[in-house]
């Protein structure tokens, strides 16, 4: 893991390249309906600016897929400067083009540059998943990040939560709330959390994680399997102070996620 401390706030970067998944929590699908503007180019520009700036800052890769095309994948990783760390979410795509032993590969000759990818696994397979034989040859950190966009409540709920539990026992695993239903009152809050009342009964609550502006954790044991319960909104921007910089596939900077966002300027950018 790299020794230096995070400064400043975190660039999401939008890949231009899309999942041909329709998860139904999504926050970023509608920005892929018109690929004609992408430029990977001038999210180059972007990025190299952004570094000026925020030399140590986190990166975020998402999408879309970053493993969409694993060529580009390298080579956005070969542009992002030494000093970051670096965040790959996806689903880990395989292909006839690409099986789980070249994803790997392609994963693994990073490793020193890839502080942890966030691999998406829900309680519903929205997305088309390899064989979980993949993790065995990952050398990368990794992290099971699922979604529970069904209602906590829902007499199933639990019996599916076990079973991606166990079937990823050992794993670290993210559990995440559904963002699109998250708010500014309720963000924080677990006495009236369903979710958070469930996972309490399955795994050792061990306490709370990092209480950002929009977003917090809270951290579980379940064997030995580590556990964190991520809440966060679906947008960062509040009361005019900036949590994430996002940048768009079309290269743009953006203040904050998708329809609530809008373009920074370089003042804005260095206030």
């Amino acid at each position: 893991m790299k020794d230096f401390i995070k400064e400043g706030q975190t660039v999401t970067m939008f890949v231009p390249y899309d999942c041909n998944n329709c998860c139904p929590f999504c926050v970023n699908k509608e920005d892929y309906r018109d690929t004609s503007s992408f430029n990977l180019d001038r999210c180059y520009r972007s990025l190299d600016l952004l570094d000026k700036i925020l030399p140590h800052n986190d990166i975020v890769l998402t999408g879309g897929e970053p493993l969409a095309d694993l060529d580009a994948l390298q080579d956005i990783l070969d542009h992002i400067k030494d000093g970051h760390h670096v965040y790959i979410n996806t689903t880990l795509p395989t292909n006839e083009n690409q099986d789980i032993h070249r994803v790997a590969a392609v994963l693994n000759k990073n490793k020193d540059k890839i502080s942890c990818i966030n691999v998406s696994r829900h309680l519903k397979h929205y997305v088309k998943e390899c064989s979980d034989e993949i993790f065995e040859l990952l050398e990368v950190p990794h992290r099971i990040n699922c979604v529970i966009f069904q209602d906590a409540t829902e007499a199933d709920t639990k019996e599916k939560l076990l079973k991606v539990l166990d079937r990823f026992s050992g794993h670290e695993i993210q559990l995440r709330a559904n963002y699109s239903k998250l708010t500014l009152d309720n963000v924080f809050d677990t006495e009236h959390d369903d979710l958070f009342k469930l996972i309490d009964s399955i795994a050792e609550y061990k306490g709370q994680l990092e209480k950002e502006l929009f977003r917090t954790g809270f951290l579980f044991q379940l064997g030995d399997s580590r556990i964190t319960y991520h809440k966060t909104l679906p947008y960062s921007k509040i009361n005019g102070k900036v949590g994430d910089i996002i940048i768009r596939q079309t290269g743009e900077i953006y203040d904050d996620w998708n329809n609530y966002g809008e373009e920074m300027t370089l003042n804005s950018l260095t206030l």
